[in-house]
């Protein structure tokens, strides 16, 4: 009678240790040596001891702490903006406010299928010397803007890379709400802008926010179109990461890299309290 529950417990023991196992083999393994790497004097040698020889650098130099304080500026940025044009897109395609909404929301997860890269050449020839945009603004104000090699180009590569997220993050809220609720309340004598803010908005807070989580983790993370559109005055964190390895010092690259998995999780677990609190209110 008691072999069905000891065969259930092995079970589970041994499913235990194969996922565990992998898991720990394919992502904490990895992630664990990069954050050792950073506490070693020199991983070359093969004898390094604990040191916080880079960490000191990290934050002392100018030269070495600017990339990150600009990846985390550029994030701010465009989370900003996606919290207006994310959120005006999942609105309107969730609710159909414009023609051709499916097709809109199809699109808006095109960034998703096409590689980084492409997306940091498109932006290149679009808003280069010789682009559409170099033309526009000739024929408007008489002298043609490029954006190349400043930091709006940067911004608007971040911008195209994680605008999928908040898409996709407000439109799963706005396909819940009760459109009930926002009817009575415009019956009752309420204007739109009361009603948005007073009924519409504090139920979209859950979208709002895990958007924001990773909006700004895939911005601090961002390389593949940065690559092709940074200059070598405005380096990001993941571009210095690159930099550091390439030139044979993995030890600052991970120390770069220990800072981007810091934020990134304390944002996420910030993002994870605050809606599981919300749960536990509600």
């Amino acid at each position: 009678m008691r072999w069905p529950f000891r065969r259930t417990a092995l079970e589970r023991t041994i499913w235990t240790v194969i996922v565990w196992f992998l898991f720990g083999l394919f992502v904490l393994g990895p992630l664990a040596t990069v954050f050792a790497f950073s506490f070693t004097s020199s991983v070359l040698s093969g004898t390094g001891t604990f040191t916080l020889k880079w960490y000191g650098q990290l934050f002392s130099q100018p030269g070495l702490y600017g990339p990150l304080i600009r990846s985390f500026e550029i994030a701010v940025i465009v989370v900003v903006f996606q919290l207006l044009f994310g959120t005006l897109i999942a609105y309107s395609t969730v609710r159909e406010k414009v023609l051709g909404a499916k097709t809109l929301d199809t699109l808006s997860n095109i960034t998703i299928a096409v590689p980084s890269v492409v997306v940091g050449l498109a932006l290149l020839s679009f808003y280069g010397p010789f682009g559409p945009f170099a033309a526009i603004t000739q024929f408007l104000f008489g002298n043609p803007l490029s954006l190349t090699w400043t930091l709006w180009i940067l911004v608007f590569a971040h911008m195209i890379e994680t605008f999928p997220y908040m898409v996709r993050s407000m439109a799963a809220v706005l396909v819940k709400l009760d459109t009930h609720l926002e009817s009575a309340a415009r019956s009752l004598g309420a204007n739109r802008l009361h009603v948005f803010l007073t009924i519409t908005l504090p139920q979209l807070k859950p979208g709002l926010v895990a958007g924001s989580v990773l909006v700004l983790s895939r911005s601090i993370a961002e390389f593949g179109a940065t690559i092709i559109v940074v200059s070598a005055v405005l380096k990001t964190a993941p571009i210095a990461i690159f930099t550091q390895a390439e030139a044979g010092s993995l030890e600052l690259a991970s120390a770069y890299s220990v800072v981007l998995m810091l934020v990134s999780f304390v944002a996420y677990l910030l993002m994870s309290r605050w809606l599981l609190r919300g749960e536990t209110i509600a």
